[in-house]
């Protein structure tokens, strides 16, 4: 950054405002020191024409160590406006007193800006002009770029080291899905020449749909190789006895459901014997249960190598419905919960509260979880990275859920073909 009109003067007649530049510590002067004696002043400090200090402290504090009384300077008045604009984004890189956003964009910005001019130009070498570390650079650019992509994810971020959480487990599940859709690709393919002259391109894979329902069940769904799901959501019946009773509204006409411990276990059971089919190594479960069978639950979970959150995630029913079990000898229960479960090092989108009051809904399944709780523990997982499995959707709510919040891909498996039919129309299908 320079304007090739330079005019050596005395170190000690140039004016640092302090106040102005927000004190702070020079780092690695004597590096710096270091190379100015090897190769020389490649860009001199820049003053105004009151001799100001408007940019280069750490040089005229390292030529001051070489013993130096007189320096080369240029003038800011004889720069033109894009090297001005560099230096300003040099300085306000290195100040204190802005916002993390003002300062993340005045990092970003350089870098792009010294990218144009040179196409070689680097991190690394953005990192020395500003006198930080390399990781600093990059975590900057990695927020920069999430934040580009997403705005509003970011509009809670207070501090930038919460930004730059927000940020990493962004790039770091769509890394996962990266990866996966690498491996999932035919050998042949993963490490693709170029085509030859006159040879035909392979045939694309036809568009998958985002949103299914299929009318089977999941113990002869999950005895198959199927896809990859990084998310399940399961609210298999909780084996109470509930469930063999009528439903309610709407929900009145489209039958019972077997509700047995049996039936329960059964599916549980499945779900571990065939995970490897469905499940990537890395996901998430929303697995709902009964506290009856809250310690049986989790140690199954457990062996099937998931990791359960001792901590459930609660849905309190706030217009009071629940079973009463005996109205003379205890309470009713108005809350349901579910183990949050993980395998692997998926990252969350965001933390969200682990409980929530909302009231009930039955318009299209007896046990619906309602549209407005699954939404507020679904931002905790969905993006458009996820891919979401129901194995027994009922009214199709989670899957409709999922693909309103942007998933690359939802399904629902329901055996009962009235239902299936009803979380078809639930899910506008």
């Amino acid at each position: 950054m320079t304007s090739a009109n330079f005019r050596t003067i005395s170190l000690d007649s140039i004016i640092i405002d302090r106040e102005s530049r927000q004190r702070r510590e020079l780092r690695n002067v004597e590096e710096l020191a270091e190379s100015i004696q090897n190769v020389g002043l490649i860009n001199p400090p820049v003053v105004t024409q009151d001799l100001i200090l408007v940019a280069g402290e750490r040089r005229l504090e390292a030529c001051r160590t070489l013993g130096w009384t007189s320096i080369s300077v240029q003038f800011a008045e004889d720069l033109d406006q894009i090297t001005l604009h560099l230096i300003e984004l040099e300085e306000n890189a290195k100040r204190e007193d802005l916002t993390w956003q003002e300062h993340n964009r005045a990092i970003s910005t350089y870098h792009s800006l010294r990218k144009q001019q040179e196409k070689d130009w680097s991190q690394a070498r953005t990192a020395k002009e500003l006198g930080v570390s390399d990781s600093k650079v990059r975590q900057h650019l990695l927020v920069a770029e999430e934040l580009e992509r997403a705005p509003e994810e970011f509009q809670d971020a207070d501090k930038f080291n919460s930004a730059l959480n927000i940020a990493q487990r962004k790039f770091d599940r769509r890394k996962e899905v990266a990866e996966r859709k690498l491996t999932a690709l035919p050998p042949g393919l993963r490490n693709t020449k170029p085509l030859e002259e006159g040879e035909a391109a392979p045939e694309p894979a036809p568009p998958q749909r985002k949103l299914e329902i299929e009318n089977i069940s999941f113990l002869d769904w999950g005895l198959t190789e199927t896809d990859s799901f990084n998310l399940i959501h399961c609210d298999f019946p909780y084996g109470v006895n509930v469930g063999n009773k009528k439903g309610h509204g709407n929900a009145q006409s489209r039958g019972q459901y077997e509700d047995t411990p049996d039936v329960y276990f059964e599916l549980i059971n499945h779900l571990g014997q065939t995970l490897q089919n469905f499940c990537s190594p890395s996901a998430h479960m929303i697995f709902w249960f009964s506290m009856k069978f809250h310690d049986e639950t989790r140690t199954l979970l457990e062996s099937q190598g998931w990791r359960v959150d001792p901590f459930p995630l609660i849905w309190h029913k706030s217009d009071n419905a629940g079973i009463i079990p005996d109205a003379n000898r205890g309470p009713r229960r108005t809350y349901e919960t579910a183990f949050f479960c993980s395998r692997g090092d998926r990252k969350i989108v965001k933390p969200v509260a682990n409980s929530f009051s909302g009231p009930t809904t039955k318009l299209f399944h007896t046990s619906e979880k309602p549209e407005a709780m699954l939404r507020h523990f679904f931002r905790m997982l969905v993006d458009d990275t996820t891919r979401l499995l129901d194995p027994t959707c009922g009214s199709g709510m989670a899957v409709k859920v999922a693909e309103a919040m942007g998933a690359e891909y939802s399904l629902g498996l329901e055996m009962n073909g009235e239902y299936a039919e009803a979380a078809r129309t639930n899910c506008g299908l």
